[in-house]
């Protein structure tokens, strides 16, 4: 009796050791098929950097089937770095077949189906209305696991940058849409809107820059205003209503406009609408609708979310004026190389670019982009070879060396800051000498000289702006380290060029030149 009492023990003792080791593998083995989410590049659609806690709603659905058949599975990113993980993550299918996966911002724990209520009355906290969507992972499965997560933005923002020209203190300016969509329905599994459900004045989000300068934005749901959009400014008791030129929305994109505040009135500029960014020139819509004048923004060819660099250029000199971008680790830290890609723009007719296979006769193909600005990738690099991106540039003495020791210069200031914000031109004429010069493609077409190259800088330090500008002429100098010699304020440059750089900067910002900051 004792011996089968012992046995049975033994046999119980053994089945539970089996069974809690039985376990331990199983979630070892649901561990490595858990699914866990990062992120294109790490911001809101707002521009703000993720935060910790940040939530997002992902649904999963076999591979070709509709999404939305089960609940949205809640993930967060911890540490707000875009790496999203689930305490209760969904898993790949163990037999290898693949899903599907959709995902969206902000998480929403009331939503039943796909269907997402948008409700833009309330402006105060962007974050909490800023819709994004992502269903760019198709057909991943545990063999093809790597998900990346690529938001597109489905609001549209609208920004009214103010400025009081004649001292006007702005404080307490209100700024108030009148009559816009504020509510309706997001379908998750199409990426469409509904008709609007509801419409109302809405508030917009005011933040005083300066006495004299405020931004009001406003995040949007996209649709047509046959009338265009209104907005009425408030200061103390004086009442402007003001039209901007807009009658159609569309989700992911910016709208930017300036208005001059005078004594509580307003009035628009003709500010053009463009992909704008902290380094990106004011552009207008005169500008625009010239011809021979275009504005050309690149993405980066390894990320497409990610912006590369944007340019006015001039089809008739075949010469940028200016070539914008954001200079960081990101972009200069990479297993990329120099190409030597020499290639036509594929943004631009080929009619319209020098043909500068061979090069200049006498002259350097100088970047205005750096290829070393660009070495995440080879393919990131070969954006810089493009010959919109080319201007004749005298080699000995300026390309080949001050012109080079400051690129350089500018690399390591970049990596003294999150980012450096860079603008690198060529000015065919100068307020004294109008007469252009030309050298001859490989086509025989004429391509302007620059007379003088620049590079305007801006970066923050401990919350603060600080720029710098630079103007060298095209000419060979003796002292190849010299180029702190052409130093000078952005406002000076803004004077000489007739381009207005960083146009979000307080001018006061613009006009100061602390050398001791670029040192």
């Amino acid at each position: 009796m004792n011996f089968s009492i012992s046995t049975l023990c033994f046999s119980t003792l053994l089945a539970a050791a089996l069974s809690s080791c039985t376990n331990e593998i199983q979630s070892l083995m649901d561990a490595d098929r858990a699914v866990t989410f990062t992120t294109a590049t790490p911001h809101r659609a707002t521009g703000t950097a993720w935060e910790a806690g940040d939530a997002i709603g992902v649904f999963m659905a076999a591979s070709g089937e509709t999404v939305g058949t089960d609940a949205a599975v809640r993930y967060e990113t911890p540490s707000g770095d875009g790496n999203f993980s689930s305490a209760s993550p969904l898993y790949f299918p163990s037999d290898g077949s693949a899903v599907d996966f959709v995902a969206y911002y902000p998480y929403d724990a009331t939503l039943s189906g796909t269907t997402y209520k948008v409700n833009v009355s309330d402006q105060s906290e962007p974050a909490k209305i800023d819709l994004m969507r992502a269903d760019n992972l198709r057909g991943l499965s545990l063999t093809n696991r790597t998900a990346r997560l690529d938001f597109d933005h489905e609001l549209a923002t609208l920004t009214l940058r103010l400025t009081a020209t004649d001292g006007t203190v702005l404080n307490g300016l209100t700024a108030t849409l009148e009559d816009v969509a504020t509510q309706a329905d997001f379908d998750l599994t199409t990426g469409t809107f509904s008709t609007p459900t509801a419409t109302a004045d809405v508030a917009m989000l005011v933040t005083t820059e300066s006495t004299t300068s405020a931004t009001a934005t406003a995040l949007l749901i996209p649709g047509t205003y046959a009338e265009g959009l209104k907005v009425t400014l408030r200061l103390g008791d004086k009442v402007q209503t003001v039209a901007p030129s807009l009658t159609q929305l569309e989700g992911g994109k910016d709208y930017t406009f300036n208005l001059n505040v005078t004594g509580g009135s307003g009035a628009a500029t003709g500010e053009a609408t463009y992909f704008k960014r902290t380094e990106t020139p004011l552009i207008t819509n005169a500008q625009l609708e010239q011809d021979n004048l275009h504005y050309i923004v690149h993405m980066m060819a390894s990320d497409p979310s990610v912006r590369n660099y944007a340019m006015l250029y001039d089809s008739d000199l075949k010469i940028a004026y200016w070539v914008a971008y954001p200079l960081c680790g990101y972009y200069t830290n990479g297993d990329g190389s120099r190409t030597d890609d020499w290639q036509f723009d594929p943004s631009l007719s080929q009619e319209l670019q020098a043909n500068l296979r061979r090069g200049f006769n006498g002259y350097d193909r100088g970047h205005q982009i750096p290829s070393a600005d660009r070495v995440r990738t080879n393919a990131d690099n070969a954006t810089t070879f493009y010959y919109t991106n080319m201007t004749p540039q005298l080699g000995q003495g300026l390309n080949q060396s001050i012109w080079a020791n400051l690129e350089d210069r500018v690399r390591g200031w970049s990596s003294g800051t999150d980012t450096l914000f860079v603008v690198t031109g060529a000015m065919p004429t100068t307020p004294t000498d109008q007469q252009i010069t030309y050298v001859r493609d490989n086509d025989g077409r004429n391509v302007a000289v620059p007379k003088y190259y620049f590079k305007a800088l801006a970066r923050r330090i401990g919350g603060q702006f600080y720029t710098i500008a630079f103007k060298l002429d095209q000419r060979r100098y003796d002292n190849p380290q010299g180029y702190m010699d052409c130093a000078m304020s952005v406002s000076d440059l803004e004077a000489l060029t007739g381009f207005t750089f960083f146009p979000t900067l307080d001018a006061s910002v613009k006009q100061t030149l602390d050398l001791s900051r670029w040192q």
